[in-house]
């Protein structure tokens, strides 16, 4: 195989003036920085292309005409832009692929914050377009997701026999988290498509996803692949980056800090958050992450608790830092039973203790969380985890359990797709 490093050397000579500019030469290890998107002000105004996009054909000839020089293209068809207010498993897995060396193609609209018109690379190897050119790469893997109701139908009109088509069942599909019974019929009717031939590999994301999915169609088309962590975003210096005084004034006014981060979505526990809340006062509740289908309007506000809205990905290590137990509180159900949260590896990398709610399978399976039946268990299981927040030994295991799950080791799980699985 040539070497990876002298394609993108070639890539680069051969790119637009402007672009070099923005994306400079790859020998002096200078790329693209993550997050770097443009968000636009009107999100259905018309997009121009922007300095650093190629149009479709210059795609073609200056990146998808030497694609030979990486293990693969991963084709991720649209699931949520990259720009999105929460950075989430499709970005990290963009990224973990490509630094295991595969070209990834991340599929987008336009009227997200992504504002992209043409292909735009938003890191070295990951390039986001709002094209959809996943039928015309022979040989790639392309991902469809089980949740998302913006996905092109590519279990319809894919060609098997040039590529490999991999269905994601990351969540129980539900309302809560799909929306309108209409969006969740579509989803469902996509979901038996996959199981009854549609998909070549099944990937799920929990146990209990894993095994209806084995159910359906054998152990040999199926991976199990949790969500994981960017661990060493995490643990990084964060000397010149601050939190919002308002987050430092209210630090200040509570001896210990309770903390969450993530979507404030209709599937928390908010009759148990809210009763927690009030039996604690001397107990700072933050709750950062963006409003989801009107989440947020069930949370009682009150001197102890903490709104933050969504915090950039960059910047969320250093409010995380602040914390000194964090919480996963999701109400009891299939959603709690079914998925991987994120923060749970995200909370393990800042080595901080973590509290979630008895029914979150993927979450109590590690005996080093604590978990609550309620709000009453939910405190006697918050103080348990202040006593033992500072020892050198726990955190250590924390650290250990961030290692075990970063991005990197479930990037590997689909390098079985592209080395033979399901033949």
């Amino acid at each position: 195989m040539k070497s990876l490093y002298g394609y993108l050397r070639t890539v680069y000579w051969s790119m637009p003036k402007g672009l070099k500019d923005v994306v400079r030469d790859p020998a002096r290890n200078i790329a693209l920085r993550l997050g770097g998107v443009r968000v636009m002000a009107d999100p259905q105004r018309d997009v121009s292309p922007g300095p650093t996009d190629l149009s479709l054909d210059q795609f073609r000839k200056n990146v998808l005409a030497h694609a030979q020089h990486f293990r693969g293209v991963f084709v991720q068809n649209v699931m949520i832009g990259w720009a999105a207010d929460l950075f989430q498993r499709p970005q990290h897995l963009a990224i973990a692929m490509a630094k295991r060396g595969y070209l990834v193609i991340y599929q987008t609209v336009r009227w997200t914050k992504d504002a992209v018109s043409g292909f735009r690379q938003v890191y070295p190897g990951v390039w986001v377009t709002d094209h959809d050119v996943a039928a015309e790469i022979p040989g790639a893997v392309v991902t469809t997701c089980s949740t998302d109701f913006l996905d092109r139908d590519l279990l319809g009109h894919l060609d098997r026999k040039s590529c490999r088509v991999v269905y994601e069942y990351i969540d129980h599909i539900d309302p809560k988290i799909s929306g309108s019974s209409s969006q969740v019929a579509v989803l469902l009717r996509r979901k038996e498509k996959a199981f009854s031939g549609g998909a070549d590999v099944i990937v799920a994301t929990a146990s209990a996803l894993y095994d209806e999915a084995v159910g359906a169609v054998g152990r040999e088309h199926v991976i199990l692949a949790p969500n994981g962590v960017n661990a060493a975003h995490y643990r990084r210096p964060f000397a010149n980056e601050s939190v919002s005084c308002e987050f430092e004034d209210f630090r200040r006014k509570h001896r210990a800090i309770v903390g969450y981060f993530g979507a404030l979505a209709p599937w928390l526990w908010y009759d148990e958050i809210n009763r927690l809340t009030a039996e604690r006062p001397d107990l700072g509740f933050v709750f950062i992450g963006p409003d989801y289908h009107g989440g947020r309007d069930h949370l009682q506000i009150r001197p102890n608790v903490l709104c933050t809205g969504p915090v950039d990905y960059q910047l969320l290590p250093a409010y995380g830092r602040q914390f000194d137990v964090c919480l996963i509180p999701f109400e009891p159900g299939e959603i709690a039973h079914t998925t991987s949260p994120l923060k749970l590896f995200e909370y393990f990398a800042l080595e901080k203790p973590v509290v979630a709610t008895s029914a979150m399978t993927e979450c109590v399976r590690f005996p080093e969380v604590y978990a609550g039946s309620d709000a009453e268990d939910l405190s006697r299981q918050i103080d348990r985890a202040l006593q033992v927040k500072d020892e050198p030994s726990f955190r250590a295991r924390l650290a250990e359990l961030a290692d075990e799950n970063d991005w990197n080791q479930r990037a590997g799980a689909y390098e079985q797709i592209f080395t033979g699985m399901a033949d």
